[in-house]
């Protein structure tokens, strides 16, 4: 195995043949029972179905009287029919009150429909005088009278497993009276940064020491992906130390995310480490990307583990590229769907030929055209994605996208 794993570290594996080994990797979602106030943007995990009607009861639709619709055939403008009130029902109360022959009551918008009522008459059409009222207009059965289970009946399917509940969602919920609903927990991602030179922010910065940036945004960026991440802190390069993280990580999280330590060579502890923890379902090292190249990629009885390199654009890009899919795979989220934009270059820019090579650019409106300029700093430094907009991706077999070429551009944020 470890011979296997050795080889692996030297060569490279397409982009593409990563995501289908990932694809493979089979789902054990786990559920959960959630109060609806802190269910937005969860996934629903099973079909909800109404445990009543709504509404439960005949309820007006118009403020006005309830009435029993024949007695209104023939009123006219000029001809008025009369009818005797017999009392008051406002919305939320319950009445006794029985509707006659000749006789209706005098109705709020939502309040039930009394005994004997079949239509409510709009009160624009109504005239009041004492004890009667003067109607206008006829109605015909059923008319300004919203009926039992209009909205929704009982036993009805009114979301599906799968859905990303909305607030929308959640209102339609709690109109049923339910106040919990099942939804997928949200995957545990642990996530640690290696290397001796990394220390944590706020402590005293010593010389040779760079502060830990890939912790703070590859947190961030899980709970964006729908995840929940368990911090673990910095790990030395320390094959033992990395082995026992890696070991926490397989038993008490579903995904592990670590970043720095990739690289070929000397610093190669993680992906080594890895190689020593147990056979892998498979183990990739090196993905023909830019950046990224040194990625490794491997899975543990289902549970993806990912080795990303060091340097913060490097990290953030492939996570966004392979590791969010994964997340929001286990979240039962659909995948995230960039906004792209047209843009035509501002220089020529050149690409390494046999790496897919995601190129961060900052955008430009230039006489109302989008041009894309490339960012010059390069994958080490922190600044590549605060300076870019988006990026273009350029195909392994190209060398180079001439000066005012039109490409697509996937944004991070919106367009000047």
């Amino acid at each position: 195995m470890r011979e296997e794993a050795k080889k692996s570290f030297y060569t490279t594996t397409s982009l593409q043949d990563v995501i289908q080994a990932l694809s493979k990797i089979s789902i054990k979602r786990k559920i959960e029972k959630i109060s609806i106030n802190e269910a937005l943007g969860r996934v629903l995990a099973e079909d909800f179905f109404s445990p009543i009607d709504v509404p439960h009861f005949q309820r007006a639709a118009r403020d006005g009287y309830a009435v029993r619709a024949s007695d209104t055939f023939g009123a006219e403008e000029e001809e008025a029919k009369i009818l005797r009130i017999l009392g008051e029902i406002k919305a939320g109360e319950k009445s006794n009150l029985h509707v006659e022959e000749g006789g209706c009551v005098k109705i709020a918008t939502g309040a039930p429909i009394p005994e004997g009522a079949d239509a409510v008459v709009m009160v624009e059409y109504t005239e009041e005088e004492d004890d009667q009222v003067r109607i206008y207009r006829p109605v015909s059965p059923e008319e300004n009278v919203v009926k039992i289970g209009r909205d929704i009946r009982k036993e009805q399917k009114i979301l599906s497993k799968g859905t990303v509940l909305s607030i929308q969602d959640l209102g339609v919920i709690s109109a049923t009276g339910v106040t919990e609903v099942n939804v997928y927990s949200k995957p545990l991602v642990t996530v640690a940064s290696t290397g001796n030179e990394i220390i944590t922010p706020g402590s005293k910065l010593e010389y040779g020491k760079i502060y830990d940036i890939n912790s703070v945004t590859i947190t961030q960026a899980v709970k964006q992906s729908g995840g929940s991440p368990i911090y673990r802190g910095i790990i030395p390069d320390d094959k033992e130390e990395l082995i026992k993280s890696i070991k926490y990580s397989l038993v008490n999280a579903d995904i592990a995310i670590f970043s720095g330590g990739t690289s070929k060579g000397p610093g190669d502890t993680v992906p080594t480490a890895l190689s020593e923890v147990s056979k892998p379902d498979f183990l990739i090292h090196g993905i023909s990307i830019k950046p990224g190249k040194p990625t490794a990629v491997a899975a543990y009885n289902g549970k993806p583990v990912f080795m990303l390199p060091g340097y913060p654009t490097s990290a953030l890009m492939v996570y966004y590229t392979l590791v969010d899919p994964q997340i929001r795979r286990w979240a039962g989220l659909p995948p995230t769907s960039r906004p792209q934009v047209k843009a035509v270059t501002g220089k020529r820019i050149y690409s390494e030929r046999g790496r897919l090579n995601f190129q961060p650019v900052r955008l430009q409106l230039e006489k109302e055209k989008l041009v894309a300029y490339p960012v010059p700093t390069g994958s080490e430094a922190i600044t590549t994605l605060a300076l870019s907009q988006g990026y273009i991706e350029i195909g392994s077999e190209v060398q180079f996208i001439e000066e005012g070429e039109e490409v697509k551009v996937y944004l991070f944020r919106a367009p000047p």
